[in-house]
């Protein structure tokens, strides 16, 4: 069989990710925090878009008012206390994620530039949308804290005189790791000449070689340093295998005493740099709100005050499209912006409506968890979402992560609902892995000093509930709560006593 050049004619189908699909994935699985990063380059971005003016801000936005905005069927999500629905949403008429991502795919698409995608008609107010009462941007921000290096170098200038001694000590600061201890290999003759008002430095403990003697120098400034303590600090490992006897043999001292050092050393701080190195924490922003209204029933809203309210601003696209008449490359520019600002705002919009189509379905799901707590959450996986509100698991995934609901018993991240069930005996509803954890916990917050439960007595215990779980993993789930054995326990409890 000889091999000769030739030509065939195939058809064939590809799935193609355009870049608007992929810039829609990323807006829908992007949190709030960083949602408004993104949407705010889009506006330096290009010129066409406005930042709406915030108006009545302190409201919510709840599904109908926001269905209102959008044109749309109802997306109300309202649901009383017994789990029965009100008049539920006919969603038949919605767009659905493979509709949008259909117009995404389509780049050639062409846009209804004088349709108005925003969900409020503008009001003129300016891209801040600024009023007389807002308040300065100077005014907002906090004060940077003080870093460690900073403060040990102010301490250091101050504490030592001569310039080489100061040059040694800011070296040796240079090398302190995130615990504020100094490495071995850095000491040497001159270095320990200097230590002592090292380690004489704010915070107490800075500068110290090891966790024991980084305690020691806190127990001296408190003057609770003594013979016995000195003993417990050089068997600091006997005190995670909470063998009490032996240390209270090797630091002649009784049990009682033991406990008192313990927790002595447990007001101590074993990372003297954390004060001063610690992040700011980060802020959990809920993209959805959750209230009962008089007659008892859920109402799921979006959080306005999350959701960037952008428009175009067609008499500026007006003006630049007549400046830019019988110009190629100046009509092109203003095709693609224009394009690309309609889209970004029907993105944001199917966003908004696709999260508070998914947390509507969990809220009615979960309904006895808002009622009643983490004892009765239930099972629920990504595929019963989405097969509930007609997604993919993925996008279901995407939506829940980094999106958090407010409610009255705290702030949930969406995915905190979803759980592996185990099963019961009797035929009854299987009940979650969440529900279970809580449980143990609170068998082993509330069992006596003479009767610790084990694991197998836990099993026990769970089976009369009708829970039909196996002894590891009771284990497992112990673990995880970081809940220590029970013998463990039996010593952390004798030791208390």
């Amino acid at each position: 069989m000889s091999l000769t050049p030739r030509l065939d004619l195939r058809q064939s189908q590809t799935v193609t990710m355009t870049p608007r699909l992929q810039q829609a994935i990323r807006l829908l699985q992007m949190s709030a925090l960083e949602l408004e990063t993104a949407v705010a380059e889009e506006l330096e971005k290009n010129p066409f878009l406005e930042r709406e003016g915030a108006q009545n801000d302190s409201e919510p936005i709840d599904a109908e008012t926001f269905s209102e905005m959008e044109g749309r069927e109802q997306l109300s999500s309202l649901f009383d206390s017994t789990g029965q629905e009100e008049a539920p949403p006919d969603t038949n008429d919605l767009p659905t994620e493979d509709s949008f991502y259909e117009q995404a795919a389509d780049s050639a698409e062409e846009w209804d530039y004088s349709s108005d995608f925003s969900m409020d008609s503008w009001t003129g107010s300016g891209a801040r949308g600024e009023t007389e009462n807002s308040v300065s941007a100077v005014d907002l921000c906090a004060s940077r804290p003080q870093t460690l290096y900073e403060s040990l170098t102010s301490q250091i200038n101050m504490t030592f005189h001569e310039p080489r001694e100061r040059a040694l000590a800011v070296s040796l600061l240079e090398k302190l790791d995130g615990n504020g201890y100094l490495p071995a290999e850095a000491c040497s003759p001159e270095v320990e000449k200097i230590l002592p008002k090292l380690q004489g430095l704010s915070p107490t403990g800075i500068f110290a070689g090891t966790l024991s003697e980084c305690l020691a120098l806190q127990l001296k400034e408190r003057d609770r340093y003594d013979p016995a303590m000195a003993v417990l600090l050089e068997n600091l490992d006997l005190i995670a295998q909470r063998e009490y006897k032996k240390l209270a043999k090797l630091c002649g001292v009784d049990e009682e005493d033991i406990a008192d050092m313990i927790a002595e050393i447990k007001r101590l701080n074993p990372r003297p740099a954390s004060d001063l190195t610690a992040e700011a924490p980060n802020l959990l922003i809920p993209d959805v709100l959750l209230h009962q209204d008089k007659f008892g029933r859920f109402i799921v809203e979006l959080n306005q005050a999350v959701l960037p309210r952008v428009l175009i601003n067609h008499s500026y696209v007006t003006e630049v499209s007549a400046a830019a008449h019988g110009n190629k490359a100046a009509g092109k520019f203003v095709s693609e912006h224009l394009s690309a600002a309609n889209w970004l705002i029907k993105a944001l919009n199917q966003r908004a409506q696709t999260i508070l189509k998914v947390a509507g379905e969990i809220v009615e799901r979960q309904q006895e968890f808002f009622v009643h707590g983490e004892k009765a959450l239930k099972p629920m996986v990504l595929k019963d979402i989405a097969e509930a509100v007609g997604m993919h698991e993925s996008s279901v995934s995407r939506v829940t992560a980094g999106k958090y609901i407010a409610c009255r018993r705290g702030i949930f991240e969406l995915k905190y609902f979803f759980s592996q069930g185990l099963d019961t005996r009797g035929g009854e509803d299987a009940v979650s892995a969440q529900a279970v954890k809580r449980r143990i916990r609170e068998l082993t917050e509330t069992e006596k000093t003479d009767n610790i439960l084990s694991d197998e007595a836990l099993v026990r215990l769970l089976k009369r509930e009708n829970i039909d779980i196996a002894r590891r993993t009771v284990a497992k789930y112990r673990e995880a709560l970081g809940i220590p054995t029970s013998a463990q326990r039996k010593r952390d409890k004798r030791l208390k006593g």
